[in-house]
């Protein structure tokens, strides 16, 4: 996307602020198997922000299953929120592959 001189980046796509219940899974850094249900903040057509207590770092693959839902979408943590902010247990994913309306809402091409 482009910049406005002196600005930040544009974003790539809108973000819709949802709130959805999630499990999310995968494997910590030390190979240990996780399960966490949590819940998605809000998502993109890109990817997804979410809340969790455990120790995601950036670089590791995790699912995201709705809940409601059956169908799971694999992710790739992109961003971690720094602890003794306000951002910390707070989490970034983008699609692991190809992109699906895994949260049941579909973004324009």
């Amino acid at each position: 996307m482009g910049k406005i001189a002196g600005s930040l980046p544009l974003r790539r796509s809108v973000r819709i602020n949802i709130g959805c219940p999630v499990r999310i899974s995968g494997k910590l850094s030390n190979n240990a198997a996780f399960t966490e249900d949590t819940r998605v903040v809000t998502i993109s057509k890109y990817g997804a922000k979410m809340k969790t207590r455990l120790p995601l770092k950036v670089g590791m693959h995790v699912k995201i299953q709705p809940l409601q839902a059956e169908n799971v979408g694999a992710f790739k943590v992109v961003w971690v929120g720094r602890e003794g902010t306000s951002r910390a247990g707070e989490v970034g994913v983008e699609y692991a592959g190809k992109a699906l309306n895994l949260l049941g809402v579909s973004f324009p091409s």
